[in-house]
Protein backbone atom coordinates (compact mmCIF):
# COMPACT_ATOMS: atom_id res chain seq x y z
CA UNK A 1 0.00 0.00 0.00
CA UNK A 2 1.48 3.69 -0.92
CA UNK A 3 2.31 5.65 2.28
CA UNK A 4 -0.40 8.30 0.81
CA UNK A 5 -3.33 5.77 0.40
CA UNK A 6 -6.28 5.56 2.67
CA UNK A 7 -8.67 2.73 2.47
CA UNK A 8 -12.10 2.01 4.43
CA UNK A 9 -15.69 1.21 4.61
CA UNK A 10 -17.75 3.71 3.77
CA UNK A 11 -21.07 1.93 3.22
CA UNK A 12 -22.79 2.84 6.20
CA UNK A 13 -22.39 6.22 5.51
CA UNK A 14 -24.56 5.81 2.81
CA UNK A 15 -26.94 3.43 4.13
CA UNK A 16 -25.56 0.38 3.38
CA UNK A 17 -23.62 -2.85 4.80
CA UNK A 18 -20.30 -3.23 4.24
CA UNK A 19 -21.47 -7.15 3.73
CA UNK A 20 -19.48 -8.72 0.84
CA UNK A 21 -15.86 -7.60 3.17
CA UNK A 22 -17.17 -8.35 6.82
CA UNK A 23 -16.48 -11.92 7.69
CA UNK A 24 -12.91 -11.31 5.63
CA UNK A 25 -12.44 -7.74 7.56
CA UNK A 26 -13.23 -9.40 10.57
CA UNK A 27 -10.75 -12.10 10.15
CA UNK A 28 -8.13 -10.07 9.16
CA UNK A 29 -8.49 -7.09 11.87
CA UNK A 30 -10.10 -9.01 14.94
CA UNK A 31 -13.89 -7.97 15.65
CA UNK A 32 -13.13 -4.97 17.55
CA UNK A 33 -11.40 -3.29 14.98
CA UNK A 34 -13.61 -4.50 11.99
CA UNK A 35 -16.71 -3.19 13.91
CA UNK A 36 -15.44 0.26 14.61
CA UNK A 37 -14.27 0.19 10.53
CA UNK A 38 -17.67 -0.74 9.50
CA UNK A 39 -19.46 1.17 11.69
CA UNK A 40 -18.29 4.78 11.26
CA UNK A 41 -17.10 4.04 7.63
CA UNK A 42 -14.40 6.03 8.64
CA UNK A 43 -10.99 5.75 6.56
CA UNK A 44 -7.42 4.67 8.12
CA UNK A 45 -4.14 5.67 6.78
CA UNK A 46 -1.56 3.25 5.60
CA UNK A 47 -0.14 2.94 8.85
CA UNK A 48 -2.69 1.94 10.34
CA UNK A 49 -3.76 -0.88 7.73
CA UNK A 50 -0.18 -2.16 8.05
CA UNK A 51 -0.80 -2.61 11.93
CA UNK A 52 -4.13 -4.07 11.79
CA UNK A 53 -2.93 -6.72 9.04
CA UNK A 54 -5.17 -5.52 6.06
CA UNK A 55 -1.64 -5.14 4.39
CA UNK A 56 1.39 -6.86 3.87
CA UNK A 57 3.74 -3.39 3.32
CA UNK A 58 3.83 0.44 3.69
CA UNK A 59 6.12 1.40 0.86
CA UNK A 60 6.21 5.32 -1.21
CA UNK A 61 4.30 6.36 -3.78
CA UNK A 62 7.23 6.50 -6.38
CA UNK A 63 8.13 2.45 -5.37
CA UNK A 64 4.10 1.26 -5.33
CA UNK A 65 4.63 -0.29 -8.81
CA UNK A 66 8.12 -1.31 -8.78
CA UNK A 67 7.69 -3.24 -5.48
CA UNK A 68 4.17 -4.67 -6.52
CA UNK A 69 5.72 -5.68 -9.90
CA UNK A 70 8.73 -7.75 -7.56
CA UNK A 71 6.27 -9.01 -5.60
CA UNK A 72 4.17 -10.65 -8.27
CA UNK A 73 7.47 -11.65 -10.24
CA UNK A 74 8.49 -13.55 -7.10
CA UNK A 75 5.04 -15.38 -7.13
CA UNK A 76 5.01 -16.24 -10.52
CA UNK A 77 8.47 -17.92 -10.64
CA UNK A 78 7.24 -20.55 -8.08
CA UNK A 79 6.31 -23.80 -9.66
CA UNK A 80 2.55 -23.98 -10.68
CA UNK A 81 1.98 -26.95 -9.15
CA UNK A 82 3.96 -25.87 -5.41
CA UNK A 83 1.65 -22.58 -5.91
CA UNK A 84 -1.49 -24.21 -6.59
CA UNK A 85 -1.45 -26.43 -3.30
CA UNK A 86 0.01 -23.49 -1.27
CA UNK A 87 -3.03 -21.55 -2.29
CA UNK A 88 -5.09 -24.14 -1.83
CA UNK A 89 -4.24 -25.36 1.46
CA UNK A 90 -3.74 -21.92 2.91
CA UNK A 91 -7.36 -21.12 2.23
CA UNK A 92 -8.19 -24.61 3.75
CA UNK A 93 -6.24 -24.36 6.80
CA UNK A 94 -7.95 -21.29 7.90
CA UNK A 95 -11.58 -22.81 8.52
CA UNK A 96 -10.12 -25.95 10.07
CA UNK A 97 -9.49 -26.50 14.09
CA UNK A 98 -5.74 -26.80 14.42
CA UNK A 99 -5.54 -30.66 14.80
CA UNK A 100 -7.08 -31.31 11.18
CA UNK A 101 -5.01 -28.27 9.42
CA UNK A 102 -1.73 -29.98 11.09
CA UNK A 103 -2.53 -33.16 9.36
CA UNK A 104 -3.95 -31.37 6.39
CA UNK A 105 -0.51 -29.85 6.16
CA UNK A 106 1.15 -33.17 6.56
CA UNK A 107 -0.94 -34.80 4.02
CA UNK A 108 0.24 -32.15 1.30
CA UNK A 109 3.34 -32.37 2.17
CA UNK A 110 3.46 -35.87 1.36
CA UNK A 111 1.35 -35.62 -1.72
CA UNK A 112 4.34 -33.04 -2.83
CA UNK A 113 7.16 -34.76 -1.79
CA UNK A 114 5.80 -37.45 -4.53
CA UNK A 115 5.08 -35.30 -7.08
CA UNK A 116 6.39 -35.91 -10.27
CA UNK A 117 8.39 -38.91 -9.42
CA UNK A 118 6.17 -41.67 -11.35
CA UNK A 119 7.16 -40.28 -14.48
CA UNK A 120 10.00 -41.92 -16.77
Amino acid sequence: MSQTAKLGYPEVKHGIVAAVVMANLVRHAGRKAAFELVATGEPVDAARALALGLVNRVVAPEKLMETALQSARAMAAIAPQAMAATKSLFYRVGELPFDEALEAGREVNRRMRTFGKDKP
